[in-house]
C-alpha cells in the first residue's frame, strides 16, 4: 500500500531532500493515519493546520487507503 504526500512550501523545510515537483511516495502505510505520516516525516504536528485527503478537508485522525493523495499545509494569519 502506498500514499502520495505533497507539502506546502512552508512545511518542506522539515523534510530534507523534499522534491516539490514529485512530493513523497510512502510505502507500507496500511492502517496508518495522517498523523502517523506527519510524525514519520518529523514535521511538528502543531505546524500542520490544513489536511487535504484526496482534495477533501480532513483531520489528522483520518485513516489512509492505498493510492490516497495527501496535501499538508499551515495556515498563515493576515489582516
Amino acid at each position: 500500500m502506498s500514499v502520495h504526500v505533497q507539502l506546502s512550501d512552508y512545511l518542506q523545510k522539515y523534510v530534507p531532500g523534499y522534491n516539490h515537483k514529485t512530493g513523497i511516495l510512502m510505502e507500507s502505510v496500511d492502517g496508518w493515519t495522517v498523523r502517523m505520516i506527519i510524525e514519520e516525516l518529523k514535521i511538528p504536528i502543531n505546524e500542520v493546520s490544513i489536511v487535504m485527503l484526496n482534495s477533501y478537508p480532513r483531520n489528522t485522525q483520518s485513516t489512509l487507503k492505498d493510492g490516497d493523495f495527501i496535501f499538508l499545509s499551515k495556515i498563515f494569519g493576515g489582516g
